[in-house]
């Protein structure tokens, strides 16, 4: 599940409501210690004199492998808002604590691995380091489009005093279209993601249908070779939930049944102000 505050800090409060959301991604299932993603998040649009702005909190937690990456960060954006849109310039500021679990890899005896192999590091090792990142977000009630670049330290965490694992710099650009048909209660929303850390790129392109603002499904594909169907509905008046399931387009089909993802999110006006574009804020790539 892909959301555009999780990649752009400038997204944060797009759609003028404070939202509170709680996502779970378990990947590949049926392979051993497969990924697994918790996000949290929050966002507080708020204004000071004629000023517009929004602020957030976002904390990770992903596990993969002998690794596990936990991170919070605060973000905060500024809005100008225009006849035709608004524009958000933002950034994000926080700390990454990543852990290697080291005892728990088995080591199989071979003329390149003995016990004991200095590559690999022996019990829980831990390290934490700085993180921030800087976006620019333009959005209105037809499209929206942003970039980011994310890790701008590219910190070198140490990981007890032999091993350090780098954060890599990286970038994102998103863009997306609401096309009204015919029957105006339907909506077509194609949107796509583009990400790099400059080494390596994915992308994700999906196309959603939405019907009276209160009910989504659609399909999306990535370059790394998986198909998801998406799902979606308000329940009532500001819950959502939405579910997503990927399926391998690869030969990784052989040992894993897909992955799923699953989030509950409510957005909630605590100025008691009028929204035009109160359901604009969720779309899963």
């Amino acid at each position: 599940m892909q959301l555009r505050h999780f990649y752009n800090p400038a997204a944060v409060a797009d759609n003028g409501m404070m939202k509170i959301l709680l996502a779970q991604r378990l990947q590949w299932i049926g392979i051993k210690n497969a990924p697994k993603t918790t996000l949290f998040t929050m966002g507080l649009p708020f204004d000071i004199k004629k000023t517009h702005h929004a602020a957030g909190l976002e904390f990770i937690n992903d596990i993969y492998g002998i690794f596990a990456n936990q991170q919070i960060n605060a973000q905060y954006n500024y809005k100008f808002k225009f006849d035709y849109g608004t524009l958000s310039i933002g950034a994000n500021i926080g700390v990454i604590n990543m852990i290697c679990y080291g005892d728990s890899v088995h080591m199989v005896e071979s003329e390149y691995h003995t016990d004991g192999d200095p590559a690999v590091p022996t019990g829980k090792q831990s390290g934490v380091g700085f993180d921030c990142g800087v976006g620019a977000y333009f959005s209105n009630a037809n499209w929206f489009a942003g970039v980011s670049v994310m890790h701008l330290p590219g910190s070198n965490i140490a990981l007890g005093d032999r091993y350090r694992y780098k954060i890599s710099q990286a970038m994102a650009f998103q863009g997306g279209y609401n096309f009204i048909l015919k029957d105006k209660r339907y909506q077509l929303k194609p949107s796509l993601l583009v990400y790099t850390d400059f080494v390596s790129w994915q992308a994700y392109f999906s196309l959603l249908l939405e019907y009276n603002e209160k009910f989504w499904g659609g399909v999306s594909y990535s370059v790394e070779n998986a198909v998801s169907l998406i799902f979606g509905a308000e329940v009532i008046n500001g819950l959502e939930i939405g579910y997503c399931y990927d399926l391998p387009a690869s030969n990784i089909i052989r040992a894993s049944h897909g992955s799923h993802e699953l989030y509950i999110s409510y957005d909630f006006n605590i100025y008691n102000k009028k929204t035009t574009n109160k359901h604009k804020s969720i779309r899963l790539l």
